[in-house]
């Protein structure tokens, strides 16, 4: 997956955002292009939305930030982050100790960022950072998103079948991002729009990794 980018010399990173920050991370010594490895030479397209680097050239759509902006793929690895946030004792933690899926989900994806802390997702974004990984919005145009996401889909697998006949087919909180704007509960019907990717999705076809359109375990 090759590894950090070059260093530059950068400011610390604003969590949630360098826009509206609750805290900050300490830097890391990337921050650079990649300079070894097979996507040394990855061009980054997309973005950026809400970098995380300041200096990443904007996007020349200001509005949606999805014109192309072709660019070379930034790594600023932080062992700061993935020792405090994406630990196994932070992941066997968030497992074990949370029997609520709303608490579990909620912890998963940061707990709205109170008390310098970024979760297990916010976690690995920020591990990798850089650009595009370090972007909310960007983030899967580094090519390392995707295992990242698949350890996200392994840890609640986990969490599911440690009770699955409660746990599988349990989901909480509402269908906007952190109840922003505030919104109704969501429900096993609701429909997850996957975009030009496929036709929509109704979340409880989505709960199983051996129901649906899936089959599949992890190790």
């Amino acid at each position: 997956m090759s590894g950090d980018g070059s260093f530059v010399q950068h400011d610390p990173i604003g969590i949630p955002s360098n826009d509206a920050p609750s805290f900050f991370l300490p830097t890391a010594q990337g921050g650079g292009c990649i300079t070894n490895g097979p996507f040394k030479n990855f061009t980054a397209n997309l973005g950026p939305v809400v970098p995380s680097l300041k200096y990443i050239t904007p996007n020349p759509d200001n509005v949606t930030g999805f014109g192309h902006n072709p660019r070379c793929l930034r790594r600023d690895i932080s062992s700061y982050v993935s020792s405090h946030y994406t630990s196994d004792k932070n992941v066997s933690d968030l497992i074990t100790q949370n029997n609520d899926i709303y608490w579990f989900a909620f912890l998963l994806q940061g707990g709205l960022f109170q008390n310098n802390f970024l979760g297990a997702h916010a976690g690995g974004h920020f591990t990798i950072g850089g650009d595009p990984g370090g972007d909310l919005f960007t983030s899967p145009g580094d090519p390392w998103f995707f295992l990242h996401h698949a350890m996200l889909d392994r840890t609640w697998w986990t969490w599911q079948n440690l009770r699955p006949a409660e746990r599988t087919y349990t989901i909480s909180q509402t269908i906007t991002i952190n109840n922003t704007p505030p919104s109704r509960n969501a429900t096993l019907d609701d429909l997850i729009d996957l975009g030009v990717n496929a036709p929509p999705m109704k979340i409880k076809n989505g709960m199983s990794s051996l129901a649906g359109p899936y089959c599949y375990v992890y190790a």
